[in-house]
């Protein structure tokens, strides 16, 4: 009995040893099989706004995250370089350098600025993954990782879109590089600063034309939230032909307790814009009624408001032109703004000061004052007219509402307050 045992002990023992070396050599065989890649998981992070104008649009990032070592690895294209010698030369040829950097995942900087968080998993094929990981890293080399930013064609947004093409094996450009975006580049801009009014007129002010031209699905992902919605529900073709969710799972990681909303839909701000503008009219309306009554304290207001209005426009008017002249940036370019609100403009102040002293040589200011009002009236209803045809056509109804009712006003008084036309 006892040496049966043993004999039973000693080959199920043996069994067992095989049994072992078999899995083993299985297992081994497996791990042969098995990439890098298959224990990584790649998402892109979308966040919300911040209070920086350079962030107002939001930002986006490359997460790989391996689930073998528990780390994630953070690809960034959005890292600003910040002024140096070259700084100032750089901006004035557009030629503002950012650049791609890896760390390790920090949520909390972007949760204690109150910023949307949003992360979206997606399910590549092996090849892709590395194709996509031979890229990034390859971007982070000192001699790779900076390039020349542009707003609206690269951008961090652009290039996360671009790392999401590369998964789909182009098929993401493919469908959205024809199809039609649902809006113009200028009111996507401007679904994100409705809020901040004195920004977003000045803002639509230096915007030109090119901005109001048609754009795709393509196009408008340049901007992160636009990236995140076009890939959540978008599908692709694997190796095999197999069509698989791009998204496999959306996950909100923070919300916004106190920023404002992004708007769905672009707001309609002109009709605002007009009743600021009528306003503003009205009250210099008022002034003038007043230097009938009181002539001296209303001389005084009235040339004040002229000196205010000519500095304010005038302002705008040299930003746009030094951007216009020397600046490279192109969606600054073809902008009929400058017909009507330019530098001249800053005339109106000295003019104005020298009504406000009552003060005359060989011109009348009052009458030069009227002038430059008549001249800016007549340019903007040009320019308002001009906007139907197709070569010209610029989204800068805001604009036109503002300064209309103050113009027309102006240039219909005269020296001594009455109002007239122009003989």
């Amino acid at each position: 009995m006892g040496k049966f045992s043993f004999v039973f002990r000693g080959k199920f023992m043996t069994l067992f040893l095989v049994f072992l070396m078999s899995l083993c050599g299985l297992y081994g065989q497996n791990n042969s099989e098995r990439r890098p890649v298959d224990d990584m998981i790649f998402k892109v992070i979308v966040y919300g706004p911040s209070d920086e104008i350079f962030i107002w649009w939001g930002h986006a990032a490359l997460i790989v995250e391996n689930i073998r070592w528990h780390y994630s690895r953070v690809f960034d294209w959005g890292i600003f370089s910040y002024p140096g010698e070259s700084f100032l030369w750089d901006f004035l040829h557009n030629r503002i350098s950012y650049k791609c950097t890896v760390d390790a995942m920090d949520l909390e900087m972007y949760i204690d600025e109150d910023r949307d968080i949003t992360l979206y998993t997606l399910d590549l094929e092996a090849e892709q993954k590395e194709l996509i990981l031979a890229y990034a890293e390859n971007n982070v080399l000192p001699e790779n990782c900076y390039y020349n930013y542009h707003e609206f064609r690269d951008n961090c947004s652009t290039r996360i879109r671009d790392i999401v093409d590369m998964g789909t094996r182009g098929q993401l450009k493919e469908t959205f590089a024809n199809t039609p975006a649902r809006y113009t580049l200028r009111q996507h801009i401007r679904r994100f600063t409705w809020f901040r009014p004195f920004e977003d007129w000045v803002l639509d002010f230096l915007m030109g034309q090119d901005l109001d031209e048609g754009v795709t699905v393509w196009d408008e992902m340049f901007l992160p939230i636009e990236v995140g919605r076009n890939i959540t529900d978008f599908k692709y073709a694997d190796a095999s032909g197999a069509e698989r969710r791009l998204v496999s799972s959306v996950e909100i990681l923070n919300v916004s307790k106190k920023r404002q909303p992004i708007l769905n839909l672009p707001l309609r701000r002109w009709p605002g814009d007009l009743m600021l503008g009528m306003i503003t009219a009205l009250i210099l309306a008022g002034i003038n009624a007043l230097r009938q009554r009181r002539p001296l304290a209303g001389r005084i207001l009235w040339a004040a408001a002229q000196v205010c209005l000519g500095l304010a426009l005038g302002a705008v008017g040299c930003v746009l032109t030094f951007g216009l002249f020397f600046l490279g940036y192109d969606y600054i370019r073809q902008n009929i703004n400058i017909l009507f609100i330019n530098p001249l403009l800053l005339a109106a102040a000295p003019l104005g000061i020298l009504v406000m002293v009552n003060r005359k040589g060989r011109f009348n200011p009052a009458v030069c004052l009227r002038v430059i009002w008549i001249c800016v009236f007549v340019m903007a209803l040009l320019t308002l007219g001009i906007k139907a045809l197709p070569p010209f056509f610029q989204q800068n109804q805001p604009v036109h509402a503002f300064i209309l009712p103050i113009a027309g006003l102006l240039s219909c008084i005269k020296e001594d307050g009455r109002y007239g036309f122009i003989k």
